[in-house]
């Protein structure tokens, strides 16, 4: 019998959902807001990766419609630095986020508008399918209209990341040559 307990208690603390997240982690964060990417903000020293999006990453470059490489991640960051404009952002954590990394938010200016549906509208970030549908319409007009990266040639960054890490695995591979340290 005892036995039979304790297989109960282990079954039920398997079986339990895990102990949900401190109510003050999910809590709205408010301050003064600044872009550190095109998907990415701080308010109060933490930060905020735009939920449903992704932005061009560090060192990736577009091609504009004259056939013109340009760092669209400078621009993307840009443009959400222009559009926060030291208002006060309220970031609002959604979704799970990673173990390690900044926290999944819908962040907002203080006139309201959504920090990640204004960068897709505008061309500058693109619906990140794989998290969530919420910008995909928005993204498709801004497709229509060739707003900004959509100008041009843009490579979706999750694609470029991946192309990223198959070349430095492929170089990592190569044999080195004799007598190289």
């Amino acid at each position: 019998m005892r036995r039979a307990g304790l297989l109960l208690v282990g079954l039920l603390a398997f079986c339990s959902p895990a102990p949900a997240q401190n109510a003050a982690d999910k809590a709205p964060v408010k301050g003064i807001g600044a872009a550190k990417e095109g998907d990415l903000v701080t308010v109060k020293g933490q930060e905020f990766r735009l939920f449903g999006i992704d932005a061009p990453d560090k060192g990736q470059t577009c091609v504009n419609v004259r056939g013109q490489e340009y760092d669209c991640f400078a621009l993307a960051t840009r443009i959400l630095e222009l559009l926060i404009n030291n208002m006060n952002i309220e970031c609002t954590p959604r979704g799970e986020s990673p173990a390690a990394g900044p926290t999944l938010a819908i962040c907002r200016a203080e006139n309201g508008d959504d920090l990640a549906y204004a960068m897709v509208e505008r061309g500058m970030a693109l619906a990140y399918r794989p998290l969530s549908f919420d910008y995909v319409s928005i993204e498709a007009r801004a497709i229509s209209f060739r707003r900004g990266l959509w100008g041009g040639r843009v490579e979706p960054p999750w694609l470029w990341r991946s192309r990223q890490t198959e070349q430095k695995l492929d170089e990592m591979r190569k044999p080195k040559k004799a007598g190289a340290p």
